[in-house]
């Protein structure tokens, strides 16, 4: 990629920029450049002056996404720094994942291990431990070395690490005896260490979903848990406790104020759990006493070269940043709950600004609008345009290139690895286009030539100066996110779940009475006690006010009513004794004709697919967004039921956007890969349409042929498919109502996907059952009817659920 970095240099307004630094005219204005850009720009500095680069942002998003293209354009580890939230209230499971995403940042940079970092502006505004202290707070461990567990015990408790049975994630410990577990925000997975005696005897990190050791490691860094930590106060927490109790009795002089006198009562409790010892979650409330004027720009590396990114929104940001915590802070001083203001907790933007000033600086943006921050010695603009997304189509993104070939442009197409590099080869081959296949990219095409190379950028660019274009096969595809893969749940363990109240209005069935309408709660003096009711009305002017202890004979109606409007029942009346006969005796009809067709599916043999390939995991791998943890499992059941030989039943219910649609296509390669065809039956022309376009894109550069059944689609292109699932050809089809005419015929089903089966009539459902005999079934449904859903819940289909939004 480096032959392409050096690129951005070779236009005539860009070409002076490396050199401003020696002839001292710096700060530039460089305008003209979208975000691609301008990370092509900063990779092209960090390369040509060799100096630590240190990119600032206006937000986490910005800095992320930055650090992704300078992370693939120089092949080096870029560190991100995040804005974190500060704990102003006692809160022992606040979420600190931030917080200690920041200290293995700070701590890279503390020990100029960080040559390239992308900060957000107000993440570098906060206040936060000195870089000497967290030099001094941070040790290493090494295997072999004789060092008591104890002693590393206590220095695991004044690092703010928490003692738990299990260790599961970052800032927790735990010791079994000789062995001590322990999770350090600077390792990706935790560490275990096995003592003989005092002397180390093994380390290695070990997985936090099955507690097993994965790999030995020689030495690790043990960071601070948590930024701000009352033992890493100038004189520990007992001189800490000293000096909140100096401020509580200056505060309880002031008798006039009840604000004062609040804030002193709260001190004096702080200073008195600092001294038992008691954890102190919110121990932000301090830090302005516990580290004085330290920032994340004393982080800066001395030698750094600077990168403003869109300074004009940097200021924007950074002064709304001030403002929220100016009012947040104002709030709680009212409250008599701290005592410090906004100053003490971030630097100014205006200080940062001065700072800022002591090192060689390039700002760029877009446009030049405006006054800039810091007045530039050196304004130019680059002309530069970026390539669209081209929405997934391939076939636009080529047409695209052969317009830039015949205007003798030099084209670059970067590709995620060879195997894609190869499928787009034979594609623009297809198109009348031969492309040469450079990898690694050590030379860029002639005039009028494309070339396809290794590499991964945001967006694609081009340079009209240069006659130069370079696309990504993430613009034909998706745009990828940079993604941590999450480790799934246990299978056993369930999320705590909570029903939706009612709301008035609301039908309403009584087990014993029947039918009625939700009229509010109340209450009423019964015995000598006031009790909550809820009651409800029924026909005429009946009404029944049921116990809230008695809630388990209520449940919400969910039948008909908006197509006619429900009945209500009587009260007292014979209506609701004669409709649960008549439901239970239809009930027992259904039951026998299902217990008979999935008795008939239990005894037919089913297909038993094999386990997941490098196709599988790759195809999986190319996803764009990070799974959930509710994905990732509802994966592995639908795996394990497709890898048994008995034919799958299951149903996958998840909210609209939740990803049930990622969930069936890896269920959909795993069937494709094992040379079977799959069908995807869905009751719209429209959804059919969507399904189509997105497994187009997700299916991209793997052998699967994808055809589509719809109203949409002519006689003749009808015709055509139906020949090719007959003969095998197409290995996925989706298709509306059309899929289950009798003149469809598949060579080899092996999976069957019902999407909104709740929208299927009678009719089509036994055309579903005579289609699926035999067949791996995959119903999904965001709100599945009743029979469905009972049918899951008693055990004669199985579910998996997605609650967890992504």
């Amino acid at each position: 990629m480096k032959i392409l970095i050096n690129q951005i240099f070779e236009n005539r307004e860009a070409a002076a920029l490396p050199g401003l630094l020696e002839s001292g005219g710096l700060p530039a204005l460089i305008s003209g450049l979208s975000a691609v850009h301008r990370a092509h720009l900063a990779a092209g500095l960090r390369l040509r002056l060799e100096r630590p680069l240190f990119v600032i942002c206006p937000d986490d998003t910005a800095a992320e996404s930055f650090a992704a293209d300078l992370q693939a354009m120089l092949g080096e580890s870029v560190q991100t720094l995040g804005l974190r939230d500060f704990t102003f209230y006692p809160a022992e499971a606040a979420s600190r994942q931030a917080e200690q995403r920041r200290i293995a940042a700070l701590y890279a940079l503390s020990e100029e291990k960080c040559p390239v970092c992308c900060v957000s502006v107000s993440g570098l505004m906060q206040r936060t431990l000195p870089p000497e202290t967290l030099r001094r707070a941070a040790f290493t461990v090494r295997d072999g070395e004789s060092c008591p567990p104890e002693d590393i015990e206590d220095a695991l408790i004044r690092c703010g690490y928490v003692r738990c049975e299990q260790v599961e994630g970052p800032g927790q410990f735990a010791r079994r005896g000789g062995i001590l577990d322990f999770f350090s925000p600077s390792d990706r997975d935790p560490i275990r260490i096995e003592f003989w005696g005092d002397e180390i005897d093994s380390m290695g990190r070990f997985d936090t979903g099955t507690q097993r050791r994965t790999e030995a490691v020689k030495e690790c860094v043990i960071l601070p848990a948590a930024e701000t930590l009352p033992s890493l106060a100038e004189g520990g927490a007992e001189a800490l406790s000293r000096q909140i109790e100096a401020f509580a009795e200056r505060y309880g002089k002031r008798r006039s104020s009840e604000t004062a006198a609040a804030l002193a009562a709260v001190m004096r409790a702080d200073a008195e759990r600092l001294r038992a010892g008691v954890l102190f979650s919110d121990a932000d409330r301090y830090l302005p006493v516990i580290y004085p004027e330290a920032s994340g720009a004393d982080y800066i590396p001395e030698d750094a070269l600077l990168f403003l990114d869109q300074p004009s929104r940097c200021a924007e940001r950074a002064r709304d940043y001030v403002k929220q915590l100016t009012e947040d802070l104002r709030e709680l001083q009212k409250r008599g709950q701290i005592a410090m203001s906004a100053d003490s907790y971030c630097l100014g933007w205006d200080a940062l600004l001065r700072r800022m000033a002591d090192y060689p600086l390039y700002m760029a943006d877009a446009f030049t609008v405006g006054r800039t921050p810091i007045p530039p010695k050196t304004l130019t603009s680059i002309p530069a345009k970026q390539l669209p997304s081209y929405a997934g189509s391939a076939q636009a993104a080529a047409e695209d290139v052969k317009l830039y070939l015949r205007q003798n442009y030099r084209v670059v197409v970067l590709a995620g690895d060879e195997r894609r590099a190869k499928v787009l080869q034979d594609f623009f081959k297809e198109q009348g286009m031969p492309a040469l296949l450079r990898a690694p990219l050590k030379r860029l095409p002639e005039a009028g030539e494309c070339c396809i190379g290794i590499g991964a950028i945001s967006a694609g660019m081009e340079y009209p100066g240069l006659k130069l274009a370079v696309l990504t096969d993430a613009q034909l595809i998706r745009a990828r996110e940079k993604k941590r893969r999450q480790k799934p749940l246990p299978a056993n363990r369930q999320r705590i779940e909570s029903y939706a109240d009612l709301s008035v209005g609301d039908y309403v069935v009584h087990e014993n009475h029947g039918i009625g309408r939700f009229a509010g709660i109340v209450k009423m003096q019964v015995d000598g006690f006031e009790k909550d009711y809820i009651k409800i009305a029924y026909a005429g002017t009946d009404s029944l006010y049921v116990p809230a202890t008695q809630l388990d004979l209520v449940s919400k109606y969910t039948g008909g009513g908006e197509e006619k409007p429900v009945r209500l029942s009587k009260m007292g009346g014979t209506d609701w004794a004669r409709t649960r006969s008549r439901a239970k005796s239809a009930a027992k009809d259904m039951a026998k004709k299902l217990i008979a067709l999935y008795a008939e599916r239990q005894r037919l043999p089913g297909y038993a697919f094999s386990p997941d390939s490098e196709w599988q995991r790759e195809f999986e791998e190319n996803f764009g967004y990070t799974e959930t943890d509710d994905q990732l499992r509802c994966v592995a059941e639908i795996k394990r039921d497709m890898e048994s030989s008995v034919p799958m039943d299951r149903l996958l219910c998840g909210d609209v956007g939740f990803g049930k649609t990622e969930v069936a296509l890896r269920a959909v390669m795993k069937c494709v890969l094992d040379g079977k065809q799959a069908a995807i039956l869905v009751p719209t022309t429209v959804l059919a349409q969507q399904h189509y376009q997105t497994a187009l894109q997700r299916f991209f550069g793997f052998p699967v042929e994808i055809a589509v059944l719809s109203r949409f689609r002519t006689g003749g292109q009808v015709s055509k498919t139906l020949t090719e699932i007959a003969s095998g050809k197409v290995d996925l089809v989706i298709g509306t109502h059309r899929l289950l005419s009798k003149d469809v015929r598949f060579k080899d089903l092996g999976l069957l996907v019902v999407d909104e089966e709740q929208r299927f009539g009678v009719t089509h459902k036994e055309h579903i059952k005579e289609l699926s005999r035999g067949v791996d079934v995959l119903t999904l449904s965001a709100t599945p009817i009743p029979r469905t859903m009972n049918m899951a819940m008693s055990g004669i289909r199985d579910m998996s659920t997605i609650e967890e939004p992504p």
